[in-house]
């Protein structure tokens, strides 16, 4: 049928010549960005499960974060715990020379005497000294260290910490070692005290080396932990690429299709438009 005022021909070349240019927009968005879904209208389900998962791999990632912190302040404590070792073993050394009589009580008091009450000070000096973040890690210590490793309430792991001190791993001890150097003789008068020192800096030491232990059991869960949160951002970024990232080859298929539609569609509403003037030509020929 042959319309002078309204060329339907050519209003629904028009049509699919607006939706084929959408779809070129479409196609070269998507390979610029890089992306399936650039906003809700593209696919507002895929949208909403990628936002979702985007979420979770960000509180992935700050508790690998944390887990990092964690585990850098477990390496301060245990170097502190480390440097405490070192110091009992020496005191224990001095503990055993001081009972010695081969040494004068001068020699107790200025040389033995003096590195103890030094030893001991320094343990003082760590014990309050040692901290992380601002944190004060020995001397008193955080009842518990907490630490959050994931994204639920449930994902948080606790580190009970037992306060550690110098009155209660050795007591009185600078007094105690001043005096044992000040009083034994050679006839070892006072050498009967000498496996009380070593029977508490023995405690000390076991006290030291077992918090050691469960530091470092618990600094490998967390790298456990850690490894394991790895995994789960590798897969939930693979899962959120498969939903939101453009598939290149698909789009590029789409856009020549696209583009070749459009130059079909241009060609064929040009004729189209020629319709009113087929039916001039022919009222033409009757007249």
């Amino acid at each position: 049928m042959f319309r002078i005022n309204t060329n339907i021909a050519a209003l629904t070349s028009r049509r699919h010549l607006n939706g084929t240019d959408r779809d070129v927009r479409t196609a070269i968005e998507r390979m610029s960005s890089g992306m399936r879904i650039n906003r809700a209208v593209d696919d507002a389900a895929g949208m909403f499960i990628s936002e979702q998962m985007r979420g979770q791999i960000a509180a992935f990632k700050q508790a690998r974060q944390n887990i990092s912190q964690a585990v850098s302040l477990l390496q301060v404590m245990e170097g502190g715990l480390d440097q405490l070792t070192s110091i009992m073993i020496r005191l224990k050394e001095l503990a055993i020379q001081a009972a010695d009589g081969s040494y004068t009580d001068s020699q107790r008091r200025n040389g033995i005497q003096v590195e103890g009450e030094q030893l001991v000070q320094e343990l003082d000096r760590i014990l309050t000294g040692v901290r992380y973040n601002g944190i004060t890690l020995f001397d008193p210590p955080p009842t518990v260290l907490t630490f959050q490793i994931g994204d639920s309430s449930t994902d948080r792991l606790g580190l009970g910490i037992v306060q550690i001190d110098s009155d209660a791993m050795l007591g009185d001890y600078a007094n105690r070692f001043a005096s044992l150097g000040g009083t034994l003789n050679s006839a070892y008068a006072d050498v009967p005290s000498i496996p009380d020192f070593l029977d508490q800096i023995a405690t000390a030491i076991d006290l030291v080396v077992s918090t050691r232990a469960r530091i470092g059991a618990f600094q490998s869960r967390l790298e456990r932990s850690s490894s394991n949160i790895e995994l789960q951002i590798e897969n939930t970024q693979n899962a959120e690429s498969v939903i939101r990232d453009a598939d290149l080859a698909t789009e590029t298929s789409a856009l020549v299709r696209a583009q070749i539609l459009i130059q079909a569609g241009t060609a064929v509403m040009n004729q189209a438009n020629l319709l009113p003037q087929n039916v001039l030509s022919l009222l033409n020929s009757i007249s």
